[in-house]
Formats: C-alpha cells, structure tokens, sequence
C-alpha cells in the first residue's frame, strides 16, 4: 500500500523533478535608493539590467559598484586580444576595456558616469582576500596584473591595498555616503567565488554600520543567482527564467520582476556594450535575456554566520 502513495514518476522509475520555490512578484519600498553591486562588468546587466533602468526612469536613486574590472580572465584576452601568452599589461588592457564598457552599459540603462563606482579588485582574488589576506599588513597580489592595489585610472580609492579590510572599508564608505535602503549583491551560494565573496564582504560592511546605527535593520537586501552547474535554463526552453531549485540554492525566498518588451530590449542592448565577453559569455547572456528578473532574500541566520567570521 505505500508504494502506491508514492508519486508516479518514482514508481515508474522516473527520477522526480526538483522541487522549485514558489516566486512572488518583488515589491520595494517607496522611492528606494538601490545600491548594486557587481562583482564584474555585465553582472549588473545579467542580473538587474530590467530592475535599474525601470528604478531610473522611475526617478529613483540608483548606484552600481563594480568590485572588479574583469581583469583576470585568460580566455577573453586571448579571444580578444588574439595572444597565446598573454602578459600582465594585457591583463590591465582587458581591465580597461571592460571598464569603458561598463560605462557604455551603464548609460544604456539610464545611469550617469557618476553614479557608477569602480574598486579596482583583483578579478579571481576576492576569496583569497577574505580567507588569506584579510590584513593590511598582508596584501594579495594579482597573478594576472601583478598589481596589488587598484591601478585604474577612475577608481574610488588608488591608495587602498589588495587586502580584506580594506575592500571591507571602502564598500562601507560607499554604503555609507549613499545610504540605501535597497542593496542588490550576489548570492552567497553563487558557484563563482568572486561573486560568493563579493556577497560576503558586503554583509560584512552592512552589519557592521547597521550594528552602529548607520544603516536601518529594515535594510532590504536582495541577492541575484549568476553562476551554478545546473541552473539557468538554456535559452528556448521558456521564456520566464526559472528559480534554482531548492536542492541546488536552499535558504532563499525568490521574487521576480516581470520585464515590458522595451525593458527587455534595453537590458539586451546593455549586454551588447560588452563586445569583450560576446566570444565567451554568448551563452550565458542568452540564458539571462528572459521576461523576468529574480532576487532572493536570503535566510537572515545566513547571512549572520557570513558577517561573524571577521
């Protein structure tokens, strides 16, 4: 008799399907101002390209912060540069080229060059800043700039040193001056370690003010999914991107963003400003050209045990 409860695809030897969340339409605050974060140039297009420039033309205040310049990928500057050896200053070169593209980007989506801020991170380094070179006394050095501070023209601050309590400090002052009460940031589960650590070190800044009253504890924090094995979709098989399955990120609440045609268009053409990555990132930017946006608010505990280990 319980082999007859069971659900007919187990019985009939068919794997069952993952169990995905329930998505809710996002609702903000009133008149919010949104601080984005973005662990590389087209993070922000990828994952929020509809939500900003909706906010923008909405009138409301909108910010992004880059942590890093996507310097260190070897396969994009060997496609886009046409070199079997790249060179430390083709590494800069790429970081130059992704920041002017950045830029480009920003402004299809309705931002000014001043409300974009650039960190000047190592790109493939966020991790070791927070396990390894937290102190300042122990600053990280790019394998692939061979820099160890911020050495674009631009950045918020050229005198910071590649190290975790610095890049903590300048993403507090950030927060701080702006003094958001939306703040978008990848999620903690992401498989790429820039962007679980960028994730990180922003919940290390936030309950650091919010402990000193800077920040409210109402703050509403969003995360974006860009990175995992298994999940998005490939493009065509729906045209609403779908959560993760819980199995793949637990802990997480989704909400979605329902995009017009004109935002969709808008987002599509902010990824195409970043002519660098169209060789090597075309699939991934299809994946994310849907109808919808999603952010999940990750469990509150989460984000606390993140916060403690500094």
């Amino acid at each position: 008799m319980v082999a007859l409860l069971l659900p007919l695809c187990v019985r009939a030897g068919v794997p069952p399907v993952p169990k995905v969340p329930a998505v809710q339409p996002l609702t903000l605050p009133a008149h919010p101002r949104v601080l984005v974060f973005a662990p590389h140039p087209d993070d922000e297009s990828l994952a929020a390209g509809g939500l900003i420039t909706r906010l923008v033309h909405a009138g409301d205040a909108v910010r992004v912060v880059f942590v890093t310049n996507g310097d260190g990928y070897p396969w994009a500057v060997r496609e886009d540069f046409h070199l079997s050896k790249p060179t430390d200053s083709d590494y800069l070169a790429l970081g130059e080229l992704r920041q002017h593209e950045a830029l480009a980007a920003a402004e299809r989506l309705g931002l000014a060059k001043r409300h974009v801020s650039f960190l000047g991170f190592p790109d493939g380094g966020l991790a070791e800043l927070w396990r390894a070179h937290w102190s300042r006394t122990h600053p990280y050095t790019s394998p692939y700039t061979k820099e160890d501070s911020p050495p674009y023209v631009g950045a918020v601050d050229p005198d910071l040193n590649y190290d975790g309590q610095d890049l903590t400090s300048v993403i507090a002052r950030l927060l701080r001056d702006f003094r958001p009460t939306v703040v978008i940031m990848p999620h903690p589960y992401d498989a790429h370690l820039d962007h679980a650590h960028t994730s990180y070190f922003v919940t290390e800044a936030v309950e650091a003010l919010q402990d000193r009253r800077v920040l409210p504890k109402d703050l509403v924090i969003l995360t974006y999914l860009v990175h995992d094995p298994l999940w998005p979709p490939a493009p065509g098989t729906t045209p609403t991107l779908p959560p993760p399955p819980i199995s793949r990120v637990p802990d997480t609440d989704w909400t979605e963003v329902k995009l017009t045609a004109s935002e969709l268009t808008v987002k599509e053409e902010a990824l195409a400003r970043y002519r660098s990555q169209e060789g090597v990132m075309a699939d991934l930017f299809h994946r994310f050209q849907r109808d919808n946006e999603l952010f999940g608010r990750v469990k509150s505990e989460v984000l606390a045990r993140i916060a403690a280990i500094h």
